[in-house]
């Protein structure tokens, strides 16, 4: 008897036969740098709380003018009548309110839509010291917030080479806006090898 079924079960060790027949393909490198339309972990992390800050009322939901807010403060600047699109666009339900989850995902899709050069730039002015430089350890919150984990040392590295200084010459103390700009491109540019 099949119980309902209109084939009969396959023996248990057919898939495994079956898998192992099949020629397997080489995998590719993965890539460190997430692809455009994604979030890290910690960019989905402070996505929720920059939501759990907007819900006031606990409801779990926020309206048209609480997104405008969140946008400007992530540093997009959308107008008004694009939020009211992305309101309606979301919001299937026509209550004037979203979610949590529908909030994400409207940043995961605004994210896959900004520029590399304008998020980085935006990455480098949150963490920059007064003279507009970074530091080591600025560059880890950087490379955090952006979904890259390196350790200090592999930082320091980059740091130097970005500085022109070579092995022995010492550290380098800190990196402008364009020595970050260099190493970000060699990575992306590692990470494609």
């Amino acid at each position: 008897r099949f119980q309902g079924r209109l084939t009969p079960p396959l023996p248990p060790s057919l898939p495994l036969r079956m898998a192992s027949s099949i020629p397997k393909k080489p995998r590719a490198k993965k890539s460190k740098i997430p692809p455009r339309d994604t979030l890290t972990e910690q960019q989905r992390k402070e996505i929720e709380e920059a939501f759990d800050v907007l819900d006031t009322d606990g409801s779990g939901r926020i309206d048209a003018g609480d997104l405008l807010v969140a946008l400007r403060a992530l540093g997009f600047e959308p107008r008004k009548d694009e939020v009211k699109k992305l309101m309606s666009d979301t919001d299937k339900e026509n209550t004037g309110t979203i979610n949590k989850q529908q909030f994400v995902e409207i940043f995961r899709t605004k994210w896959g839509e900004t520029d590399p050069q304008a998020l980085l730039h935006l990455a480098f002015q949150l963490y920059e010291t007064e003279d507009e430089t970074l530091t080591l350890e600025n560059l880890k919150m950087v490379a955090e917030t952006i979904g890259e984990f390196q350790t200090d040392e592999e930082l320091q590295e980059m740091m130097n080479e970005a500085c022109g200084l070579k092995p022995g010459d010492g550290n380098a103390a800190a990196i402008t806006e364009e020595q970050f700009m260099k190493i970000m491109v060699r990575q992306k540019e590692k990470a494609l090898e």
